[in-house]
């Protein structure tokens, strides 16, 4: 049975003011600062039916790790769920969708907390947490260091959406529609299907590329089913073409095809960066030493992807493990250099230049005396940058994770281009910036070390 998804971009609207709640810890994989966190909201719970809520979590959670790519990654995110009660049970259903013979489920105007309703923009399954400002004041005053809205909205009946967040409803199909409105809204996917001309546009997984050399995913043509399919129908459908035939952006029940999981999973490698840690990172050691170890601590894949390969002094000696064992003979006297590159060398992704792109790097530089005293100092090669929340309203949190990029700044565009700050952060980890003077809408920050941009991250402003 197909079923065809609805995605909606979503605009915010006003603020409202913010209130306490209590957060559970539903899944953690690890530390908030280094994993991909998700904040799941309830629509339409009343208190004792929060309990339930619960038992919805749980179910979507068992789905989410269980489908690929999810199911290799999941030590990289961590879930909460706020428990937000609402006055009144259900969806809102005003039957005024014109898609279909209203009313195609009963009728029905009740309290839920984020004015969750079917019949947004007069299509019946497209179901909507209209409070969008509630929605991200609850989140940003909560859990301040999300990075991703799932709202459950407690209605047996079918219906979803996908923009800045992800809705759906508790329809028995309710997991599989979460994990399509979550290849939009996290994923930055396009719908498989022909949604409309008010969708369509160039994105991962749809163009109007035809040329199977130039095509965006042409690394992965003939493969899996990877093609270059034409949509369909109606309005100007037949300008547009699609990588596959039989993904989630598409139907329910299949897997995200192989265009969309590389999608997903290079937006794991922007948020979490592999390399978590690594030791020694500073340390002067004694004559009459044994052995030296240096060690990596990378967030791990399953099956494990993280390939790992060490040199010492230019010349490889390990592949394959996260801990190096030197003999002291190994090293001369005066400066010696211990590296490890860590990659994750996954056969779901084939971006020209992948390891350039997420390639983590850690050196340790070895000072050997004459007497065999080793002074050691390290850095490493990785930027990460965690900006909440997001939406923001009055202040804007930023949270830098670097080591070995130097002179590290940031520029802030807004949505035509206009630079409206420019930052050298120096040895600056965090940094909250007063944004109340600035007008609603979409921003741009990009981080540089020197003249390269390391990334650009997207905050809207409320």
């Amino acid at each position: 049975m197909r079923i065809i998804f609805i995605a909606l971009t979503i605009s915010l609207s006003t603020l409202c003011f913010g209130q306490k709640f209590k957060v559970d810890t539903v899944y953690q994989s690890g530390p908030v600062e280094s994993r991909i966190n998700f904040v799941i909201l309830p629509d339409g719970y009343t208190s004792q039916e929060l309990g339930k809520f619960t038992e919805d979590v749980q179910k979507f959670i068992t789905t989410f790790i269980a489908t690929a790519p999810f199911k290799q990654y999941k030590h990289y995110f961590n879930f909460f769920a706020i428990e937000v009660p609402s006055e009144e049970s259900g969806a809102n259903h005003p039957g005024t969708a014109t898609d279909v013979s209203e009313p195609a489920h009963p009728v029905l105007k009740t309290n839920n907390y984020f004015s969750s309703t079917f019949d947004y923009y007069q299509i019946h399954r497209l179901l909507l947490a209209t409070d969008v400002a509630k929605v991200y004041q609850v989140s940003a005053d909560n859990f301040p260091m999300y990075d991703h809205v799932i709202i459950i909205v407690n209605s047996e009946y079918y219906g979803g959406s996908g923009g800045d967040y992800s809705t759906a409803s508790t329809h028995p199909y309710s997991s599989e529609v979460t994990l399509h409105e979550l290849g939009h809204s996290f994923g930055r996917l396009a719908d498989e299907y022909y949604a409309g001309d008010f969708y369509a546009q160039e994105k991962v997984n749809m163009t109007k590329e035809t040329d199977p050399e130039k095509v965006k995913w042409k690394n992965w043509i003939g493969t899996d089913g990877v093609g270059v399919y034409q949509h369909c129908c109606g309005e100007s459908s037949a300008l547009w073409y699609r990588p596959h035939q039989n993904c989630k952006m598409r139907t329910l029940n299949a897997p995200f095809c192989p265009v969309c999981t590389q999608a997903l999973v290079e937006r794991i490698h922007t948020l979490a960066p592999t390399l978590e840690s690594y030791t020694p990172k500073e340390n002067t050691i004694e004559a009459g030493l044994d052995s030296l170890v240096f060690s990596v601590n990378n967030i791990p894949v399953e099956p494990n992807t993280i390939s790992v390969a060490w040199e010492v002094n230019g010349t490889k000696v390990a592949f394959g493990q996260d801990t190096l064992v030197v003999f002291p003979d190994l090293f001369e006297i005066g400066t010696n250099k211990v590296v490890a590159l860590v990659e994750d060398t996954t056969n779901m992704v084939r971006v020209d230049d992948h390891a350039s792109l997420h390639l983590n790097k850690v050196e340790w530089i070895v000072q050997k005396s004459h007497i065999g005293k080793y002074d050691i100092s390290s850095s490493a090669q990785r930027f990460s940058a965690k900006i909440y929340p997001n939406p923001a309203f009055d202040k804007l949190n930023i949270l830098i994770e670097s080591e070995g990029e130097k002179n590290i700044s940031m520029i802030v565009s807004d949505a035509s281009g206009q630079k409206v700050l420019r930052k050298a952060m120096k040895q600056e980890k965090a940094w909250t910036v007063d944004i109340s003077s600035w007008a609603k809408g979409a921003y741009f920050v990009t981080f540089y070390s020197g003249n390269t941009a390391l990334g650009v991250r997207k905050v809207v402003v409320e």
